[in-house]
């Protein structure tokens, strides 16, 4: 196995951690912000965690690919 398969399976690993702490941080920002007590609350509640994981993910996978660049 060489040092290139290596470094792509360990960003792959990276990138999986990555996801899931991001859309459980969304998540918890999102219900602290919204507070869901009602049938909008929650539907007000899941379109602002899908808005905040995407802002997550497009800075997380902005700041990867500059430091992996070659």
């Amino acid at each position: 196995m060489s040092q290139e398969d290596f470094n792509g399976g360990a960003l792959a690993a990276l990138l999986w951690i990555l996801t899931i702490i991001l859309s459980i941080i969304s998540g918890m920002l999102a219900w602290n912000w919204i507070e869901p007590e009602s049938f909008w609350g929650a539907v007000g509640f899941i379109i602002l965690w899908g808005i905040l994981s995407k802002i997550g993910y497009f800075i997380t996978f902005g700041l990867i690919a500059l430091f992996t660049s070659d």
